[in-house]
This record gives structure tokens, sequence and C-alpha cells, in this order.
């Protein structure tokens, strides 16, 4: 394993920041004690945005709010408790995790959220505590709205009663990454929000001076430039460092970031693997298909031919047939009519006469029954009537 070597990374306070950088402002507990402003243009927070505060609990209301924006179509909520983390139509709940925060004690949320991936991002004390994808909507910014600080801005209720204290609540323009977020958390009594200002939208000291309604007292904070800190420990010098408790969660985010990083390029590389075999069965498909109308093709073309010929051979069949029943009823009426002849006509009939006209064996016997009789065209017209060509053919 290679040997991980750390440095104490020193936070030096400024001392030329605001002039009420030291103070909070601390909220009573009815529903008169907050902050609230309108603003009619907001479109620079419409797309993506950072709300970030310190936070001390000191009233047990259901559902506190620290600051809400309520336009007349989709806004964004920051609660202290973690019931609402919400933007453009969708909360993210993190009660459970805000609850392993002891009430009195002071915390740094930061919530943060993009129309790049439609993802809100809650961070306390630094580490992310959860995230949860929002409708496909932008924060509505181009018509009134208001914010409130204390309070829910669309409508002043017990259950949303801060009553609390808040310090440096900043909202930015942008999204901020880990490790801004991580610095901001780092130490109260800093002043990276000032080294963030021109990604500021709405400024702790802009809110700090705006007018008050009820019970919002000012408090002081950071008077001898320390304050309550996370993780945070002073070396012999008596400036602010960072512990190894917050270097080993970075070295330990950092092994999960790589880990996860692997696993994205297993899946990727699976799911390439995964589309090359789909898409050469598609293709193996689509040329059986093709080669399949081919041979429907053929067959089709076939059974017409075969079709013609079945019709040609039954037409000459049918003719053959008539031609059969034609020659059949000419070779009768030949036979017959030898008798016709004015040799044979009103004579009287001998076997004589039958062997010379050849009508002999089944023809000669049938006329045999008639030797004797006068031979007349009656008699022929019989024969050939009751004596057809079947009868002859015997």
């Amino acid at each position: 394993m290679i040997p991980v070597f750390f440095a104490f990374i020193f936070v030096v306070v400024s001392p030329s920041i605001a002039k009420d950088s030291n103070k909070a402002l601390r909220f009573g507990n009815t529903t008169n004690d907050h902050i609230t402003w309108a603003v009619s243009d907001l479109t620079e927070l419409e797309t993506q945005l950072s709300v970030c505060s310190w936070v001390r609990r000191l009233f047990n209301a259901p559902y506190p709010v620290i600051i809400h924006y309520y336009p007349h179509t989709h806004g964004f909520l920051l609660g202290s408790r973690g019931n609402h983390n919400y933007v453009v139509g969708r909360n993210l709940n993190l009660r459970t995790k805000y609850g392993e925060i002891p009430d009195g004690e002071w915390f740094h949320v930061c919530m943060t959220w993009s129309s790049t991936d439609y993802t809100t991002i809650v961070y306390l004390n630094g580490e992310m505590a959860g995230s949860k994808l929002t409708r496909h909507k932008t924060i509505g910014g181009t018509r009134d709205g208001k914010f409130t600080v204390g309070n829910a801005a669309s409508s002043k209720h017990p259950t949303y009663i801060f009553g609390g204290d808040l310090y440096k609540l900043n909202i930015f323009k942008r999204v901020l990454s880990v490790q801004e977020v991580r610095k901001m958390s780092a130490n109260m009594c800093s002043d990276e929000e000032v080294r963030l200002n021109e990604f500021r939208s709405f400024r702790w000291e802009d809110i700090f001076s705006k007018p008050r309604s009820g019970s919002v007292t000012e408090i002081s904070v950071c008077t001898d430039g320390q304050a309550p800190a996370v993780d945070q420990e002073e070396d012999s010098t008596g400036q602010t460092v960072i512990s190894e408790g917050i270097l080993e969660r970075l070295e330990s985010t950092e092994q999960e970031l790589t880990e996860t990083k692997q696993q994205l390029a297993t899946i990727q590389s699976t799911m390439s693997e995964e589309l090359a075999i789909v898409k050469s069965t598609l293709a193996e498909i689509s040329k059986k298909l093709e080669s399949t109308e081919q041979e429907l093709a053929e067959t089709k073309l076939n059974l017409a031919q075969s079709e013609e010929k079945l019709r040609n051979v039954t037409e000459t069949w049918n003719q053959t047939l008539s031609e059969i029943e034609a020659d059949k009823e000419e070779e009768v009426s030949s036979r017959w009519d030898a008798l016709y002849s004015e040799k044979y006509l009103d004579k009287k009939l001998t076997k004589e006469m039958i062997q010379e006209t050849g009508l002999e064996s089944t023809d000669g016997d049938i006329l045999g029954l008639f030797v004797g009789v006068t031979i007349t065209e009656d008699l022929i017209d019989y024969l050939k009537q009751r004596h057809d060509d079947t009868v002859i053919c015997l």
C-alpha cells in the first residue's frame, strides 16, 4: 500500500471582513418572527444555485424553515430539520440525518441544484447527506416572487417557525463544488464566503440589513476570531488547522470516488459488449429476414408459374376429352350410317349384309336379332338411340 503523508493545512482568517461578519441573527418562536422581501427578477438563479448557512436550532417546530423562495411557478425551500430540501416540485427528506445533530449546536448546511442534471444535493458539515432528481423545470425567476427567512413565504404558519440562530446565509448563482462547500463548513469564522463574492446572488450582509418582523435580534459570534467549528483543532501558534478526522474522510471519499469510477467503467464496458451483441443479433435477424423475403418472392413466382402450367394442362385435358367425345360420336354415326345406303334400306336384313357393313362382333349380335326384318330408317334410328357407343365398344 502506498503510504500517505499528511501535512498541516492552515486556514488563515483574514481580519478585513465585513462589519457584520461577527453577527448572527436569532429568530423568535412566533409566526411574526421573520425577514421577508420581494423580488421582481431572479433569472440568474433559474438554472442553478447553492444555498448555504450556519444554523443553530433552539425551538422544536415540526417543519422549521430556514429560507423559502415563493414565485408564481417553481421555487425552493430549505429547512433546519431535514423535512424540507425542496426544489422545483420535488422534496428531499433527510430528517434522520439532521436528527443526528443535537439542538443547540451550530452546524453548516448547503443545498445545491442545477438544471444540467436536475439534481438536488444537500451537504451537512461538508459531507453529502443525500441527493434527489427533481422535475425537469427551472426556478421561476421572471415574475414577481418573495423570499422569507424564518418561516414559509407562502403562508406564515406555526409549524414552519424556525426559532433559532442563522449565520452567513448566502445564495450563490452557481453550484458550489464539494471542495468549496468543505472549505466553507470547516470554520465558522473564515471568510470563504467572501472569497466567492462574485458568485453570491444574495449576500449575508444584505440579508442582515433587511427590515425585520417581530423578534429577530442580533447576537455576537466570532468575537475573538474563533467559534465552534467542525472537526478542527488549534496548533501551538493558535492558528486553526484541519484535523486528521477531515483528512481521513477526504481520503475515504476519494477512495470511494475512485471505486465508483471503476464500477462505472465496468458497467460501461459491459453495456458496450451487450450493445455489440444486440447489434450483431439484429444484423443477423435482418439478414435472415431479407433472405426469407427473397425466398417468399421466389416461392410466389414458382406458384404463379405452376398455376399457369396447371391451367394449360387443364385446358389441354378438356380439349382432349372434347375431341375424344367428338371422335366417338363420329365413329358411332359412321358405323350405323352404313345401313342408310340404298343397298340396305327397305330390304330384309341378312347375315351377309351384317358382314358387308362391317358391323360384326357385338354389333353383329345386336343386328342378328333383326335378321329377316326389313331395314328402315326408323330401325336404324332406334339402333343408334338404344345402342350407343358404350355398347358398341364392348
